[in-house]
Formats: C-alpha cells, sequence, structure tokens
C-alpha cells in the first residue's frame, strides 16, 4: 500500500485510490457500485459521471474526519438507493439512508443523494437520502432527493451542518431532527400538491440557533402556486426555524406553521419573504400558539415567537450561527476559485495561474481527462475543453473554456476576408460564433473560398 489506514470497499473489494500532490482520488466508472469507506486521513475524492446504488450498505462515511467528495458534475453523479425507514420492512436511519455520515468534518460538492424510492414513486413511507450525525459537515451545490424524510440532521444539539446553494426534494417532514443547520441560498422544491410539511425538528432547549433558511427558494414542478406548503410541524421538543429573505412561489398557508405534532416551538418565524413576482407576503397572521396532545387526550399547549425585527434577522449570519468555540468558517471553504482563463497555443492549452488554486481539473467532452498541477495541457483540435481550477477543499470552480478571443474578426483584419457564412459541426448553418468549433466560410483577399476552422 502507498498509504495507510484508508480503505475503499468497491463491489464487495477493497481498492486502493490514487496518491496525488493534493490529496486522494477514486474515479469509478460509468454503471452502478456499492461503495463503503473508512479512514483517518484527509483527503479529497473525486467521483466522476457515476450512478451508485446498492441492495445492502451503500454509502457510510465512516467516523473518521475530514473527507470530502467531489463530483464532476451534480447531474452526473448520483448516489442512489431505494430502502426504507417506515413500513413494514424498515430500517433504522442509521443504516437505511442512502447517505450516511458519521464522521466530522466531511465536505459534499458537486452531487446528488437520492432515495430512488421517495424520487421515483412520489410517496412515502420514510425514504432517507442522507443522514448527518456528525459535525462541520458541508455541502455545496449538491442535490438531496426523496419525498418524505429527505435529509436527517444530527441529534447533538449544537452540531453544525452549513448546506449553500443545494437542492432539497421532498414533501413530508423532508427535513428534519436537530442541530444548528444554515441552509444558504438553496432551492427547496415541494413535490407534493398540497398538505406537505418542510421541517420537522425535535431542538432541546440548549439549541441556539436551530434551523436558519437564508436567501432560499420555495418551488414545485408546473405552476407552483397551485401548490401549498406548511413550513413546518413541530416533531418533539422545542422547535427553532427561521425563513430570511425567501421567495415563496409556492403558496403558503396564512398560518405559516402547523400547529401541533409532538412538541412546543419556540422561535418559528419568517421574514422578509416574497412571492413569485417580488411581492411582500403578508406575514400577519403567522401562527404563535401550538399544542400536542397527551397520551390520556389531554392537550397540551405553548407559545412562539412569531416573527423577527430587522436588527434580529441581522444576527443570522453564517459566522455567528455555525463558527462555535473553534471558530469554524465554512463560507470560506465553499468559496470558489476563479475560473482560469483558458486558451490555445502551440497545441497546448494555457492559462494564468488562478490564486489559491492547489491544481487543475481538466475535462474533454464532459469526459474528465485528470488533474495537473501545470498550467497547460496537450490540446488536439476538434474537442470541447474544461479547465477547471481546485481550492485546498477540493472544491472546483466554473469552468475556463478554450477560446481565442475576437478570433473571427482577427481573421477579417489580418487576411481581409469577407465571411460568407458560419457553421456548427454539424453543418447548421448559424449567424454568430456558437461556444466550441465553428466551420467559417470565407473569401479571402484572392476571392478564394476557404474554410477556417474557429473555437469560440
Amino acid at each position: 500500500r502507498t498509504f495507510k489506514n484508508v480503505d475503499f470497499i468497491i463491489d464487495g473489494e477493497e481498492i486502493e485510490p490514487q496518491k496525488t500532490e493534493y490529496g486522494f482520488k477514486f474515479i469509478l466508472k460509468g454503471g452502478k457500485h456499492t461503495l463503503k469507506v473508512r479512514t483517518t486521513l484527509r483527503g479529497h475524492f473525486y467521483l466522476k459521471g457515476i450512478n451508485v446504488s446498492d441492495e445492502s450498505e451503500l454509502f457510510t462515511v465512516e467516523d473518521k474526519p475530514y473527507l470530502h467528495f467531489i463530483g464532476q458534475d451534480r447531474d452526473k453523479v448520483i448516489i442512489t438507493d431505494d430502502r426504507l425507514c417506515g413500513g413494514d420492512n424498515a430500517v433504522h436511519v442509521s443504516v437505511g439512508a442512502t447517505v450516511v455520515v458519521n464522521a466530522n468534518d466531511c465536505y459534499f460538492d458537486n452531487l446528488t443523494l437520492e432515495n430512488s424510492w421517495g424520487h421515483d414513486k412520489q410517496a412515502g413511507p420514510q425514504a432517507l437520502a442522507l443522514n448527518t450525525s456528525g459535525d462541520r459537515t458541508i455541502f455545496k451545490n449538491v442535490a438531496m432527493l426523496s419525498y418524505q424524510d429527505t435529509w436527517i440532521t444530527p441529534s447533538t444539539s449544537n452540531y453544525r451542518v452549513y448546506a449553500k446553494d443545494c437542492f432539497i426534494e421532498g414533501a413530508v417532514d423532508f427535513i428534519y431532527n436537530s442541530g444548528n443547520i444554515y441552509i444558504d441560498n438553496t432551492t427547496l422544491y415541494i413535490n407534493r400538491k398540497s398538505g406537505g410539511y418542510i421541517v420537522a425538528p425535535s431542538h432541546a432547549s440548549d439549541v441556539k440557533w436551530g434551523y436558519v433558511f437564508m436567501n432560499c427558494r420555495i418551488t414545485a414542478p408546473g405552476n407552483p402556486a397551485e401548490t401549498d406548503v406548511w413550513l413546518g410541524r413541530p416533531w418533539h421538543n422545542s422547535p427553532k426555524t427561521v425563513f430570511i429573505n425567501t421567495i415563496a412561489e409556492v403558496t403558503i398557508p396564512a398560518k405559516g406553521w402547523y400547529p401541533t405534532m409532538g412538541g412546543l416551538p419556540v422561535l418559528w418565524a419568517d421574514y422578509n419573504t416574497m412571492d413569485a413576482n417580488g411581492n411582500p407576503v403578508d406575514l400577519s397572521q403567522r401562527e404563535d400558539t401550538y399544542y400536542y396532545t397527551k397520551d390520556d387526550g389531554s392537550k397540551v399547549y405553548g407559545k412562539a415567537k412569531n416573527y423577527l425585527t430587522a436588527e434580529e434577522a441581522a444576527q443570522y449570519t453564517v459566522k455567528n450561527v455555525l463558527s462555535g468555540s473553534d471558530n469554524w468558517q465554512p463560507a470560506l471553504m465553499t468559496e470558489s476559485c476563479a475560473n482560469p482563463q483558458v486558451r490555445i497555443n502551440a497545441g497546448h492549452l494555457e492559462w494564468e495561474a488562478v490564486p489559491y488554486a492547489i491544481c487543475y481539473l481538466v475535462s474533454r467532452n464532459g469526459e474528465v481527462l485528470g488533474f495537473t498541477t501545470d498550467c497547460s495541457y496537450p490540446y488536439e483540435d476538434g474537442y470541447q475543453y474544461k479547465v477547471q481550477a481546485v481550492n485546498e477543499y477540493g472544491s472546483l470552480s466554473g469552468a475556463g473554456k478554450q477560446s481565442q478571443p475576437d478570433a473571427l474578426p482577427q481573421v477579417q483584419e489580418t487576411q481581409s476576408a469577407q465571411v460568407l457564412a458560419i457553421y456548427t459541426l454539424g453543418g447548421v448553418e448559424v449567424k454568430e460564433l456558437q461556444e466550441g468549433l465553428n466551420i467559417v466560410k470565407m473569401m479571402d483577399a484572392d476571392n478564394k473560398i476557404v474554410y477556417r476552422k474557429i473555437m469560440k
């Protein structure tokens, strides 16, 4: 073995990922695989163009920290399973979710986590895509897909999760449990026409912040306004949840929050909620009285704060909610490097060094070619290349595509050429240069018809 304390079990067989200058990686080819990871190492693990599924234990990040899983593309890298945590054949959530994260300090980027039972059937019972029980977990540009109980958050009171630029699908209690959970600039996709609930928290009294939704969008298939959904219902204990600067394309009942389940909320509020057209939503009727029913049929009532002032809303920063006693700064970890500015020169892609990049990922026609710490890579004509900068946490920048700036005007100017037509590689005539390789029909200074390949 070239390094110790890492075990990867793929399709029942242990494999060894590749050690690189920036960490460790393995790439699974197309198809469906079982995957289990045990490690004590820090590392970045890149997953490329796969669907991962299993009929038993699928994807468990064991109780060792500092695992970073980076997908090539959120829509191409899908970790999926169909186990149920409800109904006659239910298994416990500790093993039933598609992805179970028991470790601290894990990072997921550019992936889809799916429970295909909920996602495909659009029905219950409980079918978890994700179970996070560790502290300081990050999700960036991750899709979580199911119907009921999509994501169970940590049970430990002040464990923290940061989810940024994500897509979370569900209908019933699809974000639930405890922890200080900050969900930032994320789409909540409601896949039930009526009578659903977004959150079902169970915060103990020592939880400081609870669930925080900042700058999120709530939407649904078809005409979102025809879908109605409750912001949440109180599962157990003393829930805390706030929605700040939300765009609600769906219809939220005037009361906002469902009044009963098994707990009594302490703070359930939304602030600066807008409809799909940017109009403020009337929050004056938001529920402030909740109850649960005891075994003997009697009801226990309680009051919850149902609003935030501007000053209170301003306190819900990532730093305030998540920094804790260890000064955790997940927002810095999710900052991508700048996109490389790529050009073609003498049979190579070239680009200037990107600040804070530890290496670069190069792909061609959507397929990963590899990584390089150089600022150049061999180029072959006729392909679409993409270069992405990798930050120290493994996160990928946007794509820097190869280009020849102002290529068409340059040809016209230097060769006194007249452009007669522009074609795609498929032979379709277009009015202007398209992304990728173009075939340009021209008349040169000697009145000869010539064809030029021009990359944009």
